[in-house]
């Protein structure tokens, strides 16, 4: 019966500072694995606009990265992961159960993609999004000058 070599892992980071996991698989074969930061800013992103009651991220006033990144920040070590998140959340929304709702998502998500201990998600409400009426709806344009 032929004996299955385990993998083998050592974690650095390189000049550039992004995090290296150097592995040598079954086979013996060696090789590294590259993991920008912002790899996993864009599947904390992610995470955030899958949770019900979360509107949206909120953009910073130098927005960075692409669509799925705006409004997160994260911190990248060779085994853990730190997430902070700026977001907009829809009027009704139990918070503190959204919130929760959205750390685990991201532990269990940043840690199946990323193979990252997620120690920290610090979630900083900057706004609620409120329901739009109908009247509310009509331009400017519309509406009769409050001058004339």
């Amino acid at each position: 019966m032929a004996e299955t070599q385990k993998k083998q892992t050592q974690s650095k980071t390189n000049d550039n500072g992004k995090n290296i996991t150097l592995q040598k698989n079954e086979e013996g074969m060696r090789g590294t694995i590259t993991l920008d930061e912002e790899v996993v800013a864009t599947i904390a992103g992610m995470c955030a606009k899958q949770i019900e009651g979360i509107y949206s991220l909120k953009p910073r006033l130098i927005p960075f990265g692409n669509e799925n990144t705006t409004g997160v920040d994260v911190e990248v070590g060779s085994k853990q992961a730190a997430v902070d998140l700026d977001v907009i959340m829809e009027y009704g929304t139990d918070i503190e159960a959204c919130a929760n709702e959205l750390r685990k998502a991201m532990s269990d998500e940043i840690g199946k993609m990323a193979n990252r201990e997620v120690v920290e998600v610090n979630i900083h409400v900057s706004d609620i999004h409120l329901p739009e009426s109908e009247g509310e709806q009509a331009s400017e344009e519309d509406e009769a000058p409050r001058v004339v």
